[in-house]
């Protein structure tokens, strides 16, 4: 499984990024709020990613920390919701907010 890369950002879009490591491109999905911090295009990042594997494709996410991961794979793990629904979950509010809201049952 590829859980970490480190290269040069190549491109970035609004629903992933590319990043080259050693003349390899791998495209990276992730969601606006992280692909609005990703640096400039040339410039060193360091992501944390998930490998989603389905029958028809094998999909990279990627992450600016492993918090952020963490989460992301615990909500794909529950019935119902895939790594897109995971994104747009996580897009709404930090990490920590929505864990605060869990525990407190804040359905807002």
């Amino acid at each position: 499984m590829i859980s970490y890369l480190e290269g040069k950002v190549l491109d970035v879009n609004e629903k992933f990024f590319v990043v080259d490591i050693n003349g390899i491109g791998y495209k990276v999905f992730s969601h606006a709020g992280i692909l609005a911090k990703i640096p400039a295009i040339g410039q060193n990042i360091k992501i944390w990613t998930h490998l989603y594997v389905r029958e028809d494709a094998m999909d990279l996410y990627g992450f600016l920390n492993r918090e952020d991961l963490e989460f992301f794979e615990m909500l794909i793990s529950i019935s119902g919701i895939g790594p897109r629904s995971a994104l747009g979950i996580l897009e709404v509010a930090p990490v920590s907010n929505l864990k605060q809201a869990i525990v407190s049952e804040d359905e807002s």
